[in-house]
């Protein structure tokens, strides 16, 4: 029985399956029933298929500005599992493990011995920047691409010279599977190349053109299918413009912050709280945080910079880590953007660990050791809080909470609770589709304010002479937002929210609203909420309220 080739091939790997059943454990806890925020429009749109040839018209008819098919259709096959996010947020870990599995996989047909490959996966697996992807079941987005993404790139690091037949039909079929999942994917000919000529170790002319020789079909593909996609956004200028900001500050900007989302293994909240209110001090950690950092890496690697310099695995972590962040640079830094490019982490570390002399690589590991623990207990933190959303969550959706609400064709919401921490509860008209999705109907929701939750969320109001006022606290969670998502504000001003006027009194030194009033006109038709930190209530806004000079 140990023969058989199977048994053989799990035994061999056997810590691998052990990273996995340990990266399983970490998770554990996020996996919850319950939907959040922008889960609840593409349940809408994609959980109603009739049949499978139903469902196989989202490879004709593209969802808005996405054409991700594959993507829509793995949600409708968690659809008919049941209603609960549970088969979801399963699906999205045992993605991720694969995924795991084949940057192992890749790492080692680069010729990474077991044990580096081992430790250089065990960074991705466990890095707190992917909690979004795999416990928001709309991070699927990044894994289902991902996975097809590193299958293609695992079958090209096998090809030995000039691949078969076989070999390249298999590598396109995955390849294919990447471009109907996400647009990312148009970067897979340049990471294809990459990967040739890192297993061939050399960029001589000879080599790069045989490369691309071989690579033609899959760049003739790319182009193809990108010259379709910006035929079809051209009819959606407005829809694609938040993306398509390619102006060299604000790519620079992206890739600063893609980086320190990389490198800090802490919470970006708070790490943005520091920023803000204390700027100067923040400076002066970073720069001490950056010295010490060179500092160590001047210590380790000097006498082996001239052995970095010719790892084709390093530059390749470079590279990979470049080149799969520019289809996003002309959108937001959005932190769920990082679930590929990380890898490249994983890449470096390969190439960096096995070169250190052995006094210090002790010291290495030492390191290494210390981030996977950093990594293991954010990552616990973070599923923690994805399952305390989920308790809020259910908890506002439930029958005794909306009823009220859903007796009307219309209503407007303030303090619309957008995220418990860094989970995701309602964000634009997420609340509208949840009730369509968990009751069938819901009334026509106009969202005024967005306010994020932490474990205490005390919101004072009081109805005066000049308007419904509000106080809150902020800090890293709790913060106010406009409809436009603008957290941030320079004085103290007044804002047109629809129908009503938003008035903001007083401003935190980082700007802030810690006090604003929320006046209607006397036109207004809907009843008017606001969430208190717990429940929705009915609010009575005077009518007509007079100017009133705010303070900052």
């Amino acid at each position: 029985m140990n023969n058989h080739p199977v048994i053989r091939y799990l035994f061999d790997h056997r810590y691998l399956l052990l990273l996995l059943l340990f990266t399983s454990a970490v998770y554990f806890k996020g996996i919850t029933p319950s939907f959040s925020s922008d889960d609840f429009v593409h349940l809408e749109n994609n959980i109603h298929f009739e049949n499978l040839a139903d469902a196989a018209e989202v490879f004709i008819k593209p969802y808005g500005r996405e054409y991700r098919p594959l993507v829509r259709l793995s949600l409708w096959f968690n659809h008919l599992m049941g209603d609960s996010a549970l088969a979801y947020k399963i699906s999205n870990l045992l993605m991720h493990l694969l995924c795991v599995a084949l940057l192992y996989g890749l790492m080692l047909r680069l010729g990474v011995a077991r044990i580096t490959a081992l430790l250089a996966a065990s960074i991705f697996a466990l890095h707190p920047i992917h909690t979004t992807s795999v416990l928001f079941i709309l991070g699927r987005t990044d894994l289902v691409a991902a996975m097809f993404y590193l299958a293609a790139l695992y079958c090209v690091a096998g090809w030995k010279n000039s691949p078969g037949f076989i070999q390249h039909a298999i590598a396109f079929v995955w390849f294919a599977a990447a471009l109907l999942s996400k647009e990312l994917a148009i970067t897979l000919p340049a990471m294809m190349l990459s990967i040739m000529l890192c297993q061939r170790q050399s960029i001589a002319i000879t080599n790069l053109s045989r490369s691309l020789l071989i690579l033609w079909p899959y760049a003739l593909t790319t182009l193809i299918y990108l010259a379709a996609r910006l035929y079809q956004w051209q009819s959606m200028p407005a829809a694609v413009a938040v993306y398509s900001d390619f102006s060299p500050l604000h790519i620079v900007t992206n890739y600063v912050e893609w980086i320190f989302a990389l490198l800090y293994p802490f919470d970006l909240y708070v790490a943005r709280e520091w920023q803000m209110l204390y700027s100067h001090w923040f400076i002066v950690f970073t720069v001490f945080a950056c010295l010490l950092l060179a500092t160590v890496m001047v210590y380790i690697g000097r006498p082996i910079v001239a052995s970095l310099l010719r790892s084709p695995l390093l530059w390749l972590g470079f590279m990979w880590m470049l080149i799969t962040l520019i289809p996003m640079a002309g959108g937001n830094s959005h932190r769920w953007y990082l679930y590929l490019p990380s890898a490249g982490l994983s890449l470096i570390v390969a190439a960096v660990w096995p070169l250190t002399y052995p006094h210090r690589r002790r010291l290495v590991t030492w390191l290494l050791a210390l981030i996977l623990l950093i990594y293991t207990v954010e990552t616990l933190r973070q599923a923690q809080i994805w399952h305390k959303q989920s308790h809020i969550n259910e908890y506002l959706l439930s029958e005794t909470k909306t009823q009220e609400l859903r007796q009307h064709a219309a209503i407007a919401i303030a303090n619309m609770p957008a995220g418990y921490k860094s989970a995701f509860l309602f964000t634009h008209s997420s609340f509208e589709e949840a009730l369509r999705v968990r009751y069938g109907s819901s009334p026509k929701i106009e969202v005024l304010n967005y306010l994020n939750l932490d474990e205490q969320n005390p919101i004072a109001m009081e109805t005066t002479t000049d308007g419904a006022r509000f106080m809150i606290t902020p800090n890293a969670y709790r913060y106010f937002r406009l409809r436009n998502l603008q957290i941030f504000f320079d004085k103290a001003d007044r804002y047109t929210q629809g129908n009503f006027t938003l008035h903001i009194d007083q401003l935190d030194n980082a700007g802030r609203i810690s006090q604003y009033r929320l006046a209607a006109p006397a036109s207004a038709q809907v009843p008017v909420y606001y969430f208190d930190g717990e429940d929705f209530k009915r609010l009575p806004i005077p009518q007509d309220i007079p100017e009133v000079q705010p303070s900052n």
